[in-house]
């Protein structure tokens, strides 16, 4: 082999490693979005399950009790989240009247249950449940006024 050999080592170029870079950049960007909504969607998903377990329990205390519903418990103050007949992972205040998880707190109000996003984008975001149907009730921020679409709240109740 001479000085003017054309011999060239394997690898690739620095224009090459470039461009991978970018391609696995761009891909990244398109499915990072994609999965935050499904770990809020499946957050949301945990909040739905809890808060109809929530209310099936009071019904059954109120029935239990001699009330009509759950809100009548509620009203009676019999509610109380350690008195329900579910086990959940997470903390109650010093009377047992609100329940808080890693992502949601959770709380009686009159005939309904409902749960605010307490961590998030959409942290003061609000489900309710009243037994028959669930509603969406954005926060304030702008971002937690976004939870709704992500949440997909208008196929809950389907």
């Amino acid at each position: 082999m001479g000085i003017f050999s054309s011999a060239r080592k394997a690898g690739f170029t620095l224009i090459e490693l470039l461009v991978i870079v970018m391609i696995l950049a761009i891909l990244t960007s398109l499915a990072l979005p994609q999965y935050r909504r499904s770990v809020e969607r499946a957050r949301v998903a945990e909040a739905l399950t809890m808060l109809r377990a929530l209310y099936d329990s009071c019904e059954r205390l109120a029935w239990e009790n001699n009330k009509t519903n759950c809100g009548d418990a509620v009203k009676g103050d019999i509610v109380n989240f350690r008195k329900l007949d579910i086990l959940a992972k997470g903390t109650f205040n010093s009377d047992a009247s609100t329940f808080t998880t890693e992502n949601f707190h959770y709380e009686f109000g009159g005939n309904t249950v409902w749960a605010m996003a307490v961590k998030g984008d959409y942290s003061g975001a609000r489900i309710t449940f009243n037994g028959r149907e669930f509603t969406c009730t954005a926060g304030s921020s702008g971002e937690a006024a976004k939870a709704c679409t992500v949440w997909g709240a208008a196929t809950w109740n389907e």
